[in-house]
């Protein structure tokens, strides 16, 4: 304790205080909030870590530059850190600080989750210790919580953000584990960095001496520790000065005090601070796989070379002692999985985790870990063994089976045995030299004869190399040496009752070497006594003789005594003073009083020196009776020298001693006497406690069959109660699969509304991450979206009232989602194995259901106004066949209300001669689910029947089943008055047309041979004109004039020109009267006919023909070439000279549109559009239908021959197939011919072909 830490040299570079921040969604308006209030002369360095968020500006420094003072960085490599900056750690980089500069920290690739926050405040810890401030601000997940943890450890003080921040889950991740000093707001932490910042000294050096006397610094520091000691019953003297001096500092720091002694007075007025003390001296920061390199040894080395050495049968022990959370037992446990695993075997584990925090312990057992604690955990590690629960993770049951937790301390308790491995890792940092060497001295007791130790990185066995020998150079494992016999220092805790009796919680577990006595304080007090009357040569003695201390030159009066080291007082003493010693020490023991002798001599080395002994009863704070022994030479005169005087002295001498012996003698034979007495006394107890024993050995012999007994029992119960843990087990992971799969969004929530776990039904309806959920108040999802009064008041009453609510509907509108109309039930829950209160809140998503309701409603309103309006009669009959709905119309005709016309009311009003017969019909298309169509009377208001026409028609649901009969019913009484007069007028008027029929028929018979004979007739004269016309021109050739021959020409030229226009006239009208004996054509063979006979036209005109593929068609053979005659016949008659003719055919299937636009009612089934395309001399478009018709020119005769029947031939051919032609063109441009031609002809003009 007397150690003091040097202050820096000048020279020295002195260290930057560092406060870090941690946030990251939300985190960029508090931590402008933060900056904004920050004095920029605190010399403090700032320095801004982000977690990953997608939504986060890139260009922070930038950002916060205008908020602040201060000088904003980008974060770089090797840059080194200045007071009164701020720099800004880009997210996808881990940088640490080393010696003040910003370096790289490479990332571990194999953990499942980046945690950069959690990285840099442990780094920050390890590096500044005492110098660091962290804040964690708003923010989703749990990255954060571990990095505070370490920097309270190390003596930095802590904050979180309140319930100012937009995302809470961070900073009540932190304040849920403890770990957290301050929480307030980002503008009130900057008033109180701005506080700490005068306090900088307090916090960054290692001692605190607030009075500027080290040694009322010490004194202060000893009384806080004998605090402790009384509260606690453990003694941290022995605990390393400067890490208790860092977290006392650490707590002076909070409560805003100057010094040790002032925080000192600050304990004994506020006794629970004593425990926050103590657990913040017991925290430890571990994680899972610490020290990749040694784990890697662990698993390819030691442990299989454990495995093969140990017999099959025994189990596998390991220790941790100084296990805190149980994170480094769990680590182990996994490792053997994983080497059994790899070696194809099974052992039994008894790994045995200890701790002196029994708070440590509970979570350990418990063995659930946030997602910051599994930084060390790779994703393969994460999916074999551990569970998800809520937003946790848990260890799988088999691994926590086989570790037991339990507090112990590791100096007092019984130490574990047999071990095969202890793992003891960062426990020896924070001990001094001599509780590290009797932990080293328990371990090598401990263990197996080839048993293996590990300690952590920066931990050695010190000069313990005679029972340790180190294993690899790399990896601080150390194997059991068997060698040398040592046996473990094991002391009993002086204060233990104490302790009991004031309900110390914390008797047990690690804890430090208790002394008898506080070294200092007696320091302090001999030296007090010493000075204030003696400066003699001086010892001071426990009961059993033991010198504790030296004072002054003893070598005249002591010696070390030869053989094995001893500091016994009688075994140094000079034999000359043993006697005296003894009989000293007696008197003092037994009168509580200084005792004294003197004129002994002492012959040392044929030196006579005359000595006075003095025996003075001590007092410590621990209530030990010590006895300081002093030393004094007396000096011999001149006359003590002479023989005379000298034996006269020696003659007194020796008479006073026997008369001291005598009066010694005498007082021991009374103390004999009376211990006789009192051994008399005690032996006639001890008889009685014998009878009374072998009473109680008898009573123990039947309590011992009771206890077998019960023993029986309680292994049924134990059998009953792993069969009860099964099935619970059984039922927790059923649950949890009808928590997974059930199709309502359900929510866990903890007694503070924040969100444990959610299903996957959730997350589809609400398109959410568990990141982004999980961890967070439910007020804070979805931008705030849920934060409803209404709702925030029913969840807070549920777990206080123990209560409970259904059907509370919301309606709101979610970004990326949209409207959503909810049902929300929520009920507290106990969830297992903790017995923690939970919200289970079920969303049900009833917006579809709403919006059918809405749209049924509509619909049915719809459907009875409709039905009300309508001017027929309408009713509705159910499944059970009676009628319950009749529409106004209805009971307007009948003029009777609702309530008498359903049932079987209405049917009274049907004529009765027609009730019967109707009653049958609606009762067999009832049963078979079948429509009807019926004609009755009924009834009107006025009495008189009425003939109504009925359409009965079954009604089926969505799903197809029968929901009843829907009627309409319109009256007919007129039309079917009317219809039987039409009836018989019909009957006239069909006769009527059956005889015009017959007239028309035999009219055209005889319009066909008229017209046969008028053309064999009138072509009879023209064939003589032309005869005789060509006789006079052969046979008056020469005595004709030239007028005469001309005339007789144009005689010719006559008479062909009406033999032409009567054969176009025949085939025009064979084509109207023709039969129509349809096959199958194929007009590319109709073309090419048609082709062959222009051959010798088109050689002359030379013209090009272009004709694609033409479809196969259903039509007449003959009318086909007739009509691409007369086409192909136009095409090459109508050119102009100043180019050579183009014909091009083409044909495609034609649309639904276009066959419905020119043909009004044409058949079902496949039309062929055929287009002949000149570059004629086209025509007008306002001549396009006036071309069709026949006798129809657009020249004359002597510019173009023709006689103007050809298109009209063509277009009565389309019409003939149920076709249609048309024609577009533009003078000087050409024409273009649209055919529109059935691929089959329908069946009626089939059947009337092959009629």
């Amino acid at each position: 304790m007397a150690n003091k830490t040097a202050s820096p040299s000048e020279g020295e570079k002195e260290n930057v205080p560092i406060v870090a921040i941690g946030a990251s969604a939300g985190g960029l308006d508090a931590v402008s909030e933060l900056l904004r209030h920050l004095s920029p002369t605190t010399n403090m360095c700032y320095v801004y870590v982000q977690h990953p968020d997608p939504s986060q500006d890139n260009r922070l420094s930038a950002v916060l530059s205008k908020v602040t003072q201060m000088t904003v960085r980008d974060a770089e490599y090797e840059m080194p850190l200045r007071p009164n900056e701020v720099y800004v750690i880009p997210p996808d980089k881990d940088m640490e600080i080393i010696d003040g500069l910003l370096v790289h920290r490479p990332r571990n690739e194999e953990t499942f989750m980046h945690m950069p926050i959690d990285r840099f405040f442990v780094s920050l810890s390890e590096r500044q210790r005492e110098g660091a401030i962290a804040l964690l601000l708003s923010g989703m997940g749990t990255d954060g919580t571990l990095g505070l943890k370490a920097v309270k450890m190390s003596g930095g003080i802590t904050f979180a953000q309140d319930e100012t921040a937009r995302f809470r889950s961070m900073p009540m991740a932190a304040i849920g584990e403890g770990v957290v000093d301050m929480v307030m707001s980002p503008e009130d932490m900057a008033r109180e960095i701005g506080r700490l910042s005068q306090k900088a000294t307090v916090f960054l050096r290692v001692k605190e001496d607030g009075s500027g006397n080290e040694e009322d610094a010490d004194t202060d520091l000893r009384i806080i520790l004998q605090l402790l000691l009384k509260a606690t019953g453990v003694d941290f003297s022995h605990y390393k000065i400067n890490t208790i001096q860092r977290r006392i500092n650490r707590r002076i720091v909070l409560y805003r005090l100057e010094s040790l002694r002032d925080y000192a007075k600050y304990l004994r007025e506020h006794p629970l601070e004593v425990g926050i003390l103590y657990n913040d001296l017991l925290i430890n920061v571990t994680q899972f796989f610490r020290d990749q390199e040694t784990v890697s040894y662990l698993q390819k080395v030691i442990l299989p070379q454990i495995i093969h050495i140990k017999p099959a049968q025994e189990p596998i022990r390991i220790w941790v002692p100084a296990c805190a959370t149980g994170e480094e037992a769990y680590s182990l446990a996994m490792l053997l999985m994983e080497v059994f695993e790899e070696l194809s075997i099974s052992r039994p584990i008894q790994i045995f985790a200890t701790d002196l925090s029994e708070i440590a312990i509970a979570k350990a057992r418990l063995g659930t870990y946030t997602q910051s604690e599994l930084l060390g955990v790779s994703p393969k590690r994460l999916q074999r063994f551990f569970t998800k629960a809520d937003d946790q993770y848990r260890i799988i049951r088999h691994i926590r089976d086989v570790c037991v937790f339990a507090p112990h301390n590791l100096f007092k308790d019984p130490p574990f045995s047999r071990l095969d491995l202890i793992s003891c890792c960062n426990l020896f940092i924070y001990l001094d030299t001599t509780l590290q060497k009797q932990a080293i001295s328990i371990f090598h007791y401990a263990l197996n004869a080839a048993g293996f130790l590990q300690l952590g990185k920066s931990e050695t066995i010190g000069g313990a190399g005679a029972i340790f020998a180190q294993v690899e150079k790399s990896v601080k494992i150390y194997v059991r040496k068997n060698d040398t016999a040592v046996l473990p220092s094991l002391q009993i805790n002086s204060r233990s009752r104490e302790s009991d009796r004031t309900g110390s919680s914390s008797r047990r577990g690690f804890t430090l070497k208790e002394t008898v006595f506080n070294s200092n304080e007696l320091d302090k007090e001999v030296d007090a006594l010493l000075l204030a009357q003696y400066v003699p040569a001086s010892v001071v003695v426990n009961q059993d003789l033991d010198i504790l201390q030296f004072r002054g030159s003893t070598g005249l009066f002591l010696e070390p005594s030869p053989g094995k080291a001893s500091l016994n007082l009688l075994k140094m003493a000079r034999p000359d003073l043993v006697f005296e010693l003894r009989s000293l020490v007696h008197k003092v023991k037994k009168t509580g009083k200084t005792a004294h002798k003197t004129g002994l001599e002492l012959n040392v080395k044929g030196n006579v020196h005359q000595v006075e002994v003095e025996a003075l009863p001590l007092r410590n704070e621990a209530a030990e009776r010590l006895i300081l022994i002093v030393f004094r030479e007396i000096p011999l005169t001149d006359v003590s020298l002479r023989p005379s005087v000298a034996r006269d002295r020696r003659i007194r001498q020796l008479e006073e001693e026997l008369a001291l012996a005598r009066e010694d003698m005498r007082s021991i034979i009374e103390d004999q006497e009376a211990n006789n007495e009192e051994l008399q006394s005690a032996n006639e107890e001890i008889v009685s406690s014998n009878e009374e024993l072998q009473s109680i050995n008898e009573e123990l012999e039947t309590s011992k069959e009771e206890i077998e007994s019960t023993n029986e029992e309680l292994i049924t119960i134990n059998q009953e109660l792993q069969l009860r843990n099964d099935q619970l087990s059984e039922a927790q992971e059923y649950a949890n699969v009808i928590f997974g799969t059930i199709r309502e969004a359900t929510l866990m929530l903890d007694r503070s509304l924040r969100v444990r776990s959610a299903n996957v039904a959730f997350y589809k309806t609400f398109h959410a991450r568990a990141e982004e959920t999980e961890g967070r108040l439910i007020y804070e999802l979805d931008e705030r979206q849920w934060d409803i009064p209404e709702l925030r008041h029913l969840l807070e009453n549920i777990i206080p009232y123990k209560g409970h609510f259904q059907g509370f509907e919301v309606r709101h509108t979610f970004p990326g989602v949209g409207e959503k109309i909810m049902m929300l039930n929520a009920k507290m829950v106990m969830q297992q194995p903790n017995r923690q209160e939970m919200i289970l809140l079920v969303i049900e998503d009833i917006t579809e259901h709403r919006q059918v309701q809405r749209l049924l409603e509509e619909r049915e309103a719809w459907f009875h106004g409709m039905a009300d309006n309508a001017p027929v009669l309408i009713r509705v009959a159910g499944t059970d066949g009676l009628y319950n709905f009749f529409n106004k119309t209805w009971l307007e005709f009948t003029g009777r209300t609702m309530e008498e016309e359903t049932g079987h009311g209405w049917t009274q009003r049907i004529q009765p001669d027609d009730r019967e017969c109707y009653q049958q019909l609606y009762d067999e298309h009832f049963h078979s689910r079948q429509p009807y169509r019926t004609e009755y009377r009924l009834m009107r208001h006025d009495g008189a029947y009425r003939w109504m026409l009925e359409n009965g028609k079954p009604l089926f649901s969505i799903d197809g089943e029968f929901i009843g009969y829907m009627g309409t019913c319109a009256e007919v009484h007129d039309q079917k008055m009317e219809n039987e007069v039409l009836e018989a007028k019909v009957k006239q008027r069909t006769q009527d047309l059956y005889e015009a029929n017959a007239n028309l028929k035999r009219s055209n018979e005889e319009l066909r041979q008229y017209a046969y004979i008028a053309s064999h007739d009138l072509q009879e004269p023209l064939r003589k004109i032309v005869t005789f016309s060509g006789r006079i021109q052969k046979k008056f050739a020469e005595s004709l004039p030239e007028q005469g021959h001309e005339y007789l020409a144009k005689i010719v030229t006559s008479a062909q020109r009406m033999t032409r226009l009567i054969d176009d006239l025949l085939t025009f009208s064979r084509t109207i009267h023709q039969n129509k004996n349809f096959v199958t054509v194929d007009l590319n063979e109709v073309l090419r006919g048609v082709l062959q006979d222009f051959d010798l036209t088109i050689s002359e005109k030379n013209a090009a023909v272009r004709a694609a593929h033409l479809p196969t068609i259903e039509a007449v053979p003959l009318q086909m070439a007739q009509l691409f005659y007369n086409l192909v016949g136009n095409a090459l008659k109508f050119t102009s000279g100043s180019k050579p003719p183009l014909i091009s055919i083409e044909a495609k299937e034609a649309t639904v549109e276009e066959v419905h636009h020119h043909i009004s009612q044409a058949a079902p089934g496949v039309y062929w559009k055929i287009s002949v395309r000149d570059n004629g001399i086209g025509f007008d478009p306002a001549y396009s239908e006036q071309i069709f018709s026949i006798f129809q020119r657009l020249h004359d005769r002597d510019t173009y021959m023709g006689t103007g029947i050809g298109l009209a031939l063509c277009r009565r051919i389309i019409n003939n197939h149920d076709g249609d032609l048309y024609a577009e063109g533009k003078e000087g441009e050409g024409a273009i011919f649209h055919l529109l031609l059935p691929a089959k002809q329908s069946q009626t003009e089939r059947k009337f072909s092959e009629s």
